[in-house]
């Protein structure tokens, strides 16, 4: 599996902020929150996010050039702080 290149912290809200006005409001993306494969999200300023999509538009790789869960996990904490959360499809 290939290393993911380390980006500072104002890369993944960047990402996110792409996320909002790019990702979101497709069909691909629009109701992620309630789909029971995402088992973390990144929280910030009251809003979540699917946690490898920001990790691979911050760093610019593919998607499915890595693995999410844990190591996508670990990449945000250790470049941003403690964001992940579980996410709420996984307490229903």
């Amino acid at each position: 599996m290939p290393r993911i290149p380390d980006v500072p912290r104002k890369k993944l809200i960047e990402a996110m902020r792409e996320f909002d006005r790019e990702h979101l409001p497709t069909r691909a993306w629009a109701n992620w929150e309630q789909n029971k494969a995402h088992r973390y999200a990144i929280q910030y300023k009251g809003r979540l996010y699917p946690v490898k999509r920001i990790v691979s538009m911050a760093a610019g790789v593919p998607y499915r050039s890595f693995h999410g869960g844990r190591m996508a996990n670990n990449y945000v904490k250790k470049h941003g702080g403690p964001w992940i959360v579980p996410h709420p499809s996984q307490s229903t």
